[in-house]
């Protein structure tokens, strides 16, 4: 999913910041649909006179390929919500700021949040004192990869001060990190 907001942002580069921010948030949209089919697909198949058995198996098989991008504790409760916050973040980012700032929002997001992760998970020790679930490592590569992403838009002090607020907000407990970053990203880029 946040390899689909790098490309978004290079969308938006490419042709215009509106456009892309409401296929994100047409994506969103689909998302939270998909989110609720989910939940109900077994009650409104059982109320159809007629079932198409193909069309139930491919459905099946689209929920399938979905789903293996999910995080498995999301799947029962909240079925795509990173995706769905992650892709309102995207649309809302590229809808309200001004076009640098929300290119570099999204990136920061899309890039930073992945690196983060991945590092965290698998070689992740070091828990943060004020979050459990996050660790050391993955806020140390998000911070890194912030700043150097940053430094494509901004001056070296401006991208650590990006960098290290966007840190800090993402590293936070309690908050979305996938709608909390773009959104700081693109304020402190625009107070800088």
């Amino acid at each position: 999913m946040h390899f689909s907001g790098a490309l978004l942002a290079v969308i938006a580069l490419l042709l215009d910041k509106y456009i892309t921010g409401i296929i994100a948030l047409s994506v969103a949209a689909f998302l939270l649909f998909l989110s609720w089919w989910i939940r109900n697909k077994k009650d409104f198949r059982e109320r159809l006179p007629l079932r198409m058995k193909k069309w139930e198996e491919l459905e099946d098989e689209t929920h399938k390929f979905i789903n293996s991008f999910e995080r498995k504790r999301d799947l029962k409760n909240r079925p795509y919500f990173g995706a769905i916050m992650f892709m309102l973040a995207v649309g809302f980012t590229l809808l309200v700021f001004p076009e640098t700032a929300a290119v570099l929002a999204v990136l920061i997001l899309s890039i930073s949040d992945s690196a983060s992760t991945l590092i965290g998970i698998h070689i992740g020790e070091t828990k943060l004192p004020h979050n459990k679930n996050k660790s050391l490592e993955g806020s140390s590569v998000f911070f890194l990869t912030s700043t150097l992403i940053a430094l494509l838009f901004v001056s070296p002090t401006s991208s650590i001060i990006i960098a290290l607020t966007s840190t800090f907000i993402e590293s936070m407990p309690g908050i979305d990190d996938n709608f909390s970053v773009p959104i700081t990203v693109a304020v402190v880029f625009l107070l800088l």
